[in-house]
């Protein structure tokens, strides 16, 4: 008997929408302009400069990948793991910022000024989290149902 899917159709495609528009949004403002991404990383006082430099010129690549992923339905589960650890990265990194006492953007999309506060940027990242573990869980169970569908009884 074939699992039923956590998620409709609808919410599925919606909650696509949502995880692959903001990484994609996200990814592009930061691939804009890499050197306010990188002083954005900086400002966590949490990673050496070599590590910060890296990290502003490859991590925009890496979600706008993951977000075309997800859009596309290409290697989808990968991605989808991969935006859902993102996800946590970014909440512990915020969580520590907001803790400390920092007055910092949080640079998820780019830009470099403290328009949105931190608690703000927290809540709207475990949201995405959410949607990625559920969209992961929902494919993950779908991938399931096609085996059965293939394999012999």
């Amino acid at each position: 008997m074939a699992a039923k899917p956590t998620l409709s159709i609808a919410a599925n495609g919606a909650g696509r929408l949502l995880l692959g528009g903001a990484f994609a949004w996200a990814a592009a403002a930061k691939i804009h302009d890499p050197a306010t991404f990188a002083s954005d990383i900086t400002h966590y006082r949490l990673l050496p400069h070599v590590a910060t430099l890296a990290l502003s010129l490859y991590l925009p690549w890496l979600e706008l990948l993951c977000a075309a992923a997800v859009l596309t339905r290409r290697c989808e589960r990968g991605a989808l793991a991969i935006l859902l650890v993102l996800c946590v990265i970014f909440s512990a990194a915020l969580t520590s910022a907001w803790l400390r006492g920092l007055d910092i953007s949080c640079g998820c999309f780019g830009g470099g000024g403290a328009s949105t506060p931190l608690v703000i940027s927290l809540l709207r990242s475990l949201g995405l989290g959410v949607i990625a573990l559920l969209l992961l869980r929902s494919a993950s169970i779908q991938s399931t149902s096609d085996l059965e569908d293939v394999l012999p009884k």
